[in-house]
């Protein structure tokens, strides 16, 4: 009997990791990392990701203090 669970998803539940001593970012720094990592991701091509990659789409979206696509498509 198979569960009706969808399968385990990192992105739908919150990580923590313990590593050493903190390290404080500018809101730069973190759209150009998140930038970067969407762009990766986008050329590794994999149809897998891409709930992943408008997840993250949304949050950098939400970063800039942009509304979300769905408005822009809409007007």
């Amino acid at each position: 009997m198979r569960s009706r669970r969808p399968p385990h998803n990192t992105l739908d539940r919150p990580v923590v990791l313990h590593a050493g001593s903190r390290q404080y970012v500018s809101d730069d720094q973190v759209m150009q990392f998140l930038g970067r990592f969407i762009q990766e991701r986008e050329a590794e091509g994999d149809a897998d990701a891409s709930g992943a990659q408008a997840q993250l789409r949304r949050v950098e979206r939400n970063f800039k203090g942009l509304p979300p696509a769905v408005l822009d498509a809409q007007q």
